[in-house]
């Protein structure tokens, strides 16, 4: 025959380990998660920068900006020199203005009486004058010959012509002893201004 207590102590026995095996089976494993990243973001390259408009160039000597001003023209001559029975003389230009500016197609040059009337004028050309930046200077030659007229009011003088305008060229007054003979009575006096030749610094 069993006795009680041990059929009791039995009874519990199986009770704790039925406990136990319901707690062993009820406990689930937690998945480890991933640790979370937070994404980062390449900065994208900056889009490449539009070249910035250069700075206008200075005017080219053929179109150098406007048209010097007669009173930011300084000439200067030498005086005039005999050869074959024509007189010449050499006259520089310089730009005293405060900007570049272009000199008068030609150059063109005229004779005036005393009274400032034109007599004579070198003939027209297109040949565009040079762009003369502040300080620079320009020279031309001037030939005059066959001065026939005895009837002119002299002192003659020689005008740089620009537009309308006539530049007096200092120290070219012709008096008496001054002008060309008259080689050839009956035909027209001659006059005439070489191309303008920039001087470089």
């Amino acid at each position: 025959m069993t006795h009680p207590l041990r059929g009791l102590q039995r009874a519990l026995i199986l009770s704790a380990v039925a406990v136990l095996a319901v707690a062993c089976n009820s406990t689930t494993t937690t998945p480890a998660t991933a640790p979370t990243t937070t994404p980062t973001t390449t900065p994208s390259a900056p889009p490449p920068a539009s070249a910035s408009p250069t700075a206008a160039g200075t005017a080219s000597p053929a179109s150098g900006g406007a048209a010097c001003a007669p009173t930011d023209l300084a000439l200067v001559s030498g005086g005039w020199s005999a050869a074959a029975g024509s007189r010449g003389a050499d006259v520089s230009v310089e730009n005293r203005g405060a900007t570049a500016c272009t000199l008068p197609a030609g150059p063109a040059v005229a004779i005036l009486d005393a009274s400032g009337t034109q007599l004579l004028e070198s003939p027209p050309t297109d040949a565009p004058g040079p762009s003369l930046e502040p300080g620079a200077v320009a020279t031309f030659t001037v030939l005059f010959s066959n001065w026939c007229d005895e009837a002119a009011a002299l002192p003659l003088h020689v005008a740089l012509r620009d537009g309308n305008a006539a530049i007096p060229v200092p120290d070219l007054d012709l008096t008496v002893d001054d002008l060309p003979p008259c080689n050839g009575p009956g035909q027209p006096p001659a006059l005439s201004a070489n191309p303008w030749e920039p001087v470089s610094g």
